[in-house]
Parts: C-alpha cells; sequence; structure tokens
C-alpha cells in the first residue's frame, strides 16, 4: 500500500491578467501549501481497472471525480495496464477555493508514480497534471511557488515564515465560472504589482503580509454579500485577511487567543471552521 497526503493551498496574491485565446485566464499568483489535507491510500489489484472509494457522501466516485481522470491520464500516458485500488480520506472542504479536489489529483498522480513504479519525473506529472486541473501543477510542487499562465507555470519560491491560519468556508459553493466571467465585465485596473513586491518583500524577511490580495475578492463579494460579512468580522480581530482563490473560504492570520476568538465567533455559524498552519520548506 501506498499513501499519500494532499495538501491544500490558499493564495497570498491572485492577479487576473486578462483572457486567453484558448477560453483559461491568465494569472500570476503566489500559491501556499497549507498542513490541512486529505490522505489518499492506494493498493494494486489483479485486473486492470481503478476503483475508487471514500469517506465523503457529497463527492461522486465515477469519471468524473479528478482522482479518477488522473489515474486514467496516467495509465494512458505510460501505457499500462496495471490496475489500482483508490480510497479518500477527505477532510478538505468541497467548492472552497483551497484546491482540494485538485490536490487529490496530485496525491492521485505521485502515488500511482509510486505504486506502479513508473518513475515518471516531477516535469513529465505535471506535465500530465496540467491538462486535467489548472492548480494540479501547483499541488505537485506544493510549499510557496509562483504560479503563472493558466496555472501550469510553476516556479519554487522562498517561503515566509510559518504560521498559523483560520479558515472559513460560509456553507455555500461559489462558481468559478460565474466570478470570472463576471470580472471580464468590470474595469478592474490596479496599479500596483502585488506579487512581485511580495515575493521581494518574501525574499528580504520583510513584512510580506501586507501585499495580500486577489483580484477576485471584489467581484465574489458583490455577487455572494455573506463572503463580505466573514472578510469584515476577521478583520475585527485579525489584521490579514484575505479571500482564497475565486471564494467562498477565507483565511486570517493570527496566534494565541486572537486566533482561537475568531474561531468561536465562526463555529456556531458554519461547519468548515478550522485552525491550520502554512506548509514551507526552504
Amino acid at each position: 500500500m501506498v499513501q499519500v497526503k494532499a495538501y491544500g493551498k490558499i493564495n497570498l496574491t491572485l492577479e487576473v491578467l486578462g483572457l486567453r485565446t484558448d477560453g483559461y485566464h491568465e494569472i500570476r499568483s503566489i500559491m501556499q501549501s497549507i498542513k490541512l489535507h486529505d490522505t489518499l491510500s492506494f493498493e494494486e489489484t489483479e485486473d486492470r481497472l481503478i476503483y475508487l472509494t471514500g469517506n465523503c457522501q457529497f463527492l461522486s466516485y465515477d469519471e468524473s471525480n479528478l482522482i479518477y481522470k488522473s489515474a486514467k491520464a496516467l495509465k494512458k500516458h505510460c501505457n499500462t495496464t496495471l490496475g489500482a485500488r483508490i480510497y479518500l480520506d477527505k477532510k478538505i472542504p468541497l467548492e472552497a477555493g483551497l484546491a482540494g479536489g485538485s490536490a487529490d489529483a496530485a496525491a492521485t498522480l505521485t502515488g500511482l508514480n509510486k505504486l506502479w513504479k513508473l518513475n515518471l519525473s516531477i516535469n513529465e506529472l505535471i506535465d500530465i497534471g496540467a491538462h486535467i486541473g489548472s492548480d494540479i501543477p501547483f499541488c505537485l510542487v506544493g510549499n510557496t511557488a509562483l504560479v503563472e499562465g493558466r496555472g501550469e507555470k510553476v516556479k519554487r519560491i522562498k517561503s515566509p515564515q510559518n504560521e498559523s491560519l483560520l479558515i472559513v468556508k460560509p456553507d455555500f459553493g461559489a462558481s468559478t465560472k460565474l466570478i470570472y466571467n463576471k470580472y471580464d465585465e468590470l474595469d478592474c485596473h490596479k496599479s500596483l504589482n502585488y506579487t512581485d513586491l511580495m515575493i521581494k518583500e518574501i525574499t528580504n524577511l520583510g513584512d510580506y503580509k501586507k501585499y495580500l490580495h486577489n483580484d477576485l475578492e471584489k467581484v465574489t463579494t458583490t455577487i455572494y454579500p455573506e463572503v463580505q460579512n466573514v472578510i469584515d468580522i476577521m478583520k475585527r480581530d485579525s489584521k490579514y485577511v484575505l479571500m482564497s482563490g475565486s471564494g467562498p473560504t477565507c483565511f486570517a492570520f493570527g496566534e494565541g487567543k486572537s486566533i482561537n476568538l475568531l474561531y468561536d465567533k465562526f463555529k456556531s455559524k458554519y461547519n468548515d471552521v478550522l485552525i491550520t498552519t502554512m506548509k514551507t520548506k526552504n
């Protein structure tokens, strides 16, 4: 048996540069792994089939699942007839902007590469993953990275100091397609290059959090006012607050008593409220 942890992510910056000819959006983002993770278990089978099960009743375990798609793509790439039994222990909230599905897909590529002794390089896995989902390349690289293109260009950068985070997901999912479509309709010009400024601060051990920024936050909070309400409550107790991805999940930096007080405020209101830390390695 092979077990792989699938770590979630947050966006410390997310800048949308425009719509590409392929229908995707060009982005620049600093993505950061967090220690909140799913766990995938892989076992060999005597036949060539992929069997997928898990503990989350709200997920489909058929060919629409990114885990299944990743396994099939890997089989095709390597022209192998090997099969596997895969079990997903789900902890990352669904439809949260935390890349839970992409993390599971990345863990599938990593786990089956090991189980089947395929010996593919990380770059080969990234190439396969990029054709399945935009966040999968980052999830394969992990820790802290500059992500560009539609998500397929990933460059590891120095990680900031490890810090605690409060993660809050309101009890609904946000439509990524709707949010990007609305963003395209708006004039969201900005004067600062938040991503480069943050990289400079991280490199110089400065206050990188002052450059936390998400181009989509203005759009998501307009469509889903409850997200703005979460942000407003967080800002009463934390100086540094941001929405992750296209939302609706928001996160706040904090330590000790302050983050515990915030946790108590939200835990009675929403199901998905937790304290975690950044996953860093330099």
